[in-house]
């Protein structure tokens, strides 16, 4: 970092428990899905040593339940309920704090999050929208033997030589349930009057802190509103801050939000674009003047929650809104995002445009995984900076995102890239769909692809399609075809409107007193952007069909939900479960996909199509005729997604490099 950073307050240092936190923007919880066996091994501390050589003030471990819980039973995520996770700590820790970082583990009793078993236990009797499974009220004996349990495993991270604890009261988990007004209906004491909901997690800080010892961080997240009816708001989380302060227990507090029980409250805990940037802001502002006017100027408060930049992260600390800013999926797409802003080359950052796949990865219990950013996670002994050939040519066929990162990927491999796009423009379908008002901060990642092909000096040749002769004259180790694919669809049989695929002419102009329908096939999140798109284009009318169980059937439900929420919002009548059976004039006749009855949709006057997708590779026969080597990347090998043809170009590039390595993140 320079001797001069451009943002002064997020790299002004900050004293915890006699420890120095180097910066104001940290790594806040979560779990990347690299732990081995529940404990952390060389792929977890592999990622977190990247991020504490970045200059992070400090950073926390995902919230790790100190009771066996089916929700983290495989293996991916980490579990502090023995002591066999000391020496993964402890190895943790070195890594970190290597790097003059500090490592912090979050500590949390997930509650009513449970998935199964007999055991699912709450403040008060609570049904989860997740898991559509009932919980119980805890009872005084149970309380008592989990608070020794966090004791536990608090002891067992001050023995793993970590810098501190960070214990939960967030998301509707067990200590959650008895701080939030709609979930503790107890008349034991720890129940009623804020005060006494108060009680137990106070118990659990206290023991916590014992086991912990004087010389340790101890820190809280809780929620700063949990959007529910009669739940925790901005003013009720500034009494609950100002109460826990009182204790002396705690060093700082994690503001947050969402309560992760209810389908709309979890989404919007890790809301995706276009959700607000700094969407916690004014909540943990709130909860700072409270403890001020209490007394507590002094203890710190973090915001958390969509601050994707160092320049929002220096205007929420200028306004003392927050004295720290936590920062997860602008960390998880750049861990350089910290030094590279510090030194005025933000442009260099790869920037987090809210499209969640992280997000949605972890909560399929996969390990995480970035649109943006292929490298991510990948072993250490596949971290070594691949080399081409010297000399090497590689031609790429394409400018889309497959296109883009594969030659990105050659460029930092030391090869020269050339690229042929037959249009006058790159992005290639991704940029069609940042057209539509859910994926617009799309268009940043293209942005940086752009501001990439011209830093590391790669050639873009517009307007021009894969002419053999060009791309022989080259003379190219390797042809990269990276030429995508493209919607086809069956016309629903009969006399009607117009029909057509998502892109083609007749969606436009639209018409302010037509009725467009959407016919979906694909699932997941097409269908409902194209329904997004053409009702913000002008539409008078739209209507969605699905052939799936429900719209976004087979995505995320932190993408999914909100893009619901959006055609809802935005007038867009959906019916599910139905398939197209014939065309009369204006009228499209619909049939139940398990034999239920659909009603017909009137007055209809345009059918867009979103029925299947094939591979476009129709300039691959000359190219091999002309004796080109010629591999298909991206959507030209196979029909997915962004994230997966991304990655798919990476890896491609990295085997030609050296097969079996990978390039850093």
């Amino acid at each position: 970092m320079t001797a001069s950073p451009r943002y002064p307050l997020a790299a002004r240092p900050l004293s915890l428990r006699g420890r120095r936190l180097r910066a104001r923007v940290y790594l806040p919880a979560h779990q990347p899905g690299l732990a081995e066996g529940g404990a952390p091994g060389e792929r977890y501390i592999a990622y977190h040593r990247a991020r504490a050589a970045a200059g992070l003030g400090m950073q926390i471990t995902g919230a790790t339940p100190v009771v066996a819980s089916e929700v983290w039973a495989d293996g991916k995520t980490l579990v502090n309920v023995d002591d066999g996770i000391i020496p993964g700590y402890r190895r943790l820790a070195a890594a970190v704090q290597g790097e003059g970082g500090l490592m912090l583990a979050q500590l949390a009793h997930v509650g009513a999050m449970e998935t199964a078993g007999d055991h699912i236990v709450s403040a008060s009797w609570d049904r989860s929208e997740l898991t559509q499974r009932m919980s119980r009220a805890a009872s005084a004996e149970e309380l008592g033997w989990i608070t020794g349990r966090f004791a536990a495993s608090a002891r067992r991270c001050r023995e793993g030589d970590l810098d501190g604890v960070e214990v939960s009261l967030a998301h509707g988990m067990l200590l959650a349930s008895f701080l939030s007004p709609a979930m503790n209906r107890r008349e034991d004491g720890y129940g009623g009057a804020l005060a006494a909901r108060c009680r137990y997690p106070l118990e659990v800080l206290a023991a916590v802190r014992g086991a912990l010892g004087e010389d340790r961080i101890l820190g809280i997240r809780m929620p700063g509103d949990e959007f529910l009816t009669g739940g925790i708001d901005p003013e009720e989380a500034g009494r609950i801050a100002v109460e826990i302060a009182g204790s002396g227990l705690v060093d700082y507090i994690s503001v947050t939000g969402g309560n992760n029980l209810r389908k709309l409250a979890r989404i919007d805990h890790w809301p995706p674009t276009p959700a607000p940037f700094a969407i916690f802001r004014t909540a943990a502002a709130a909860v700072r003047r409270a403890l001020t006017a209490a007394g507590h100027a002094d203890l710190p408060v973090a915001t958390v929650g969509r601050v994707t930049s160092i320049a929002l992260a220096e205007e929420i600390l200028a306004a003392g809104d927050a004295d720290l800013v936590g920062m997860v999926r602008a960390n998880v797409a750049d861990p350089r995002i910290l030094p590279l802003s510090q030194e005025g080359r933000e442009a260099e950052v790869r920037p987090c445009i809210g499209a969640n796949v992280c997000i949605n990865s972890l909560m399929a219990h996969e390990t995480l995984t970035c649109m943006a950013s292929p490298a991510l996670g990948r072993a250490p002994a596949q971290a070594a900076a691949a080399r081409l050939p010297e000399g090497s040519t590689v031609a790429v066929i394409g400018a889309g995102p497959a296109g883009l990162e594969a030659a990105r990927r050659v460029a930092l491999a030391g090869g020269r890239a050339v690229i042929f796009e037959r249009t006058e423009a790159i992005g290639g379908q991704m940029a069609r769909w940042a057209d539509t008002p859910s994926r617009r901060e799309f268009l940043k990642l293209i942005g940086w692809w752009r501001a990439e092909i011209d830093r590391l000096g790669i050639e873009l040749r517009l307007g021009q399609p894969a002419d053999p002769v060009a791309v022989a004259a080259l003379r190219p180790a390797q042809v990269l075809l990276a030429t995508g694919s493209r919607p086809v669809f069956v016309p629903v049989p009969g006399d009607g409107p117009s029909q057509c695929g998502p892109w083609d002419a007749a969606v436009d102009p639209p018409r302010a007193e037509g009725h467009a329908v959407v016919l979906d096939r694909f699932g997941r999140l097409a269908g409902m952007l194209t329904a997004e798109r053409l009702a913000a284009a002008g539409w008078g009318r739209v209507s969605y069909v699905t052939s799936s169980l429900h719209p976004g059937e087979g995505e995320g439900i932190t993408t999914a939900y909100a893009l619901l929420r959006s055609l809802a919002r935005a007038g867009i009548a959906v019916t599910d479960r139905a398939e197209p059976v014939a065309l009369e004039p204006r009228r499209l006749i619909l049939r139940g996909v398990f034999d239920e009855p659909r009603a017909a949709i009137e007055a209809v006057d345009l059918i867009v199509h979103l029925d299947r997708t094939l591979s476009e590779t129709s300039a691959e026969a000359a190219l091999t005729a002309a004796g080109l080597p010629v591999t298909r990347i991206g959507d030209a090998k196979l029909p997915r997604g962004v994230t997966e043809a991304v990655a798919d170009a990476a890896a491609t590039v990295w085997d030609l490099a050296a097969p079996g390595r990978a390039a850093a993140e």
